[in-house]
């Protein structure tokens, strides 16, 4: 009996198989790592990013609440107040003179004077009218009562 050193083609071609499925499987596994790894770094990321934004929001949010900051603005609107008043003053100055400029400051004080007490005068009125406002709706609630009491509504 003679053996034969010839290999059988079946087995040959379920060892081809066997190692390119091997080879498939092991490709796999690491394309799977790298997504993993590339969902990882993602949420890193998205970690990060919400972590800078909760940062931004708390100094803006402390920005507007703290007092130093509105003490600098208020600053800064009267700064370009007063510098736009200043320049009015050189302006009417260089085309009036410094007598009229005077003359504009006392009507200033006057001006000034009047809007507070027309602010004191009006806002004692108003709340005058907003009581006698408030008198008329209480007594047509009284004689809605009456009328609803005694059955005439």
């Amino acid at each position: 009996m003679q053996v034969n050193n010839v290999s059988n083609p079946i087995a040959e071609s379920a060892k081809s198989l066997s190692e390119g499925l091997n080879q498939a499987r092991e490709a796999g596994k690491s394309l799977t790592k790298t997504i993993e790894n590339i969902q990882h770094d993602g949420v890193e990321v998205a970690q990060e990013q919400l972590q800078n934004k909760k940062r931004h929001d708390a100094l803006d949010e402390a920005k507007e609440n703290s007092l130093i900051y509105k003490a600098i603005q208020e600053y800064e609107s009267q700064k370009n107040i007063i510098i736009a008043e200043n320049k009015a003053e050189i302006d009417f100055k260089k085309k009036y003179g410094a007598k009229e400029w005077a003359k504009v400051l006392e009507l200033r004080a006057i001006v000034e004077k009047e809007q507070k007490e027309n602010a004191k005068y009006y806002g004692h009125k108003l709340k005058d009218v907003q009581r006698v406002q408030f008198y008329c709706w209480f007594a047509a609630f009284i004689v809605t009562c009456l009328l609803y009491w005694f059955n005439v509504v």
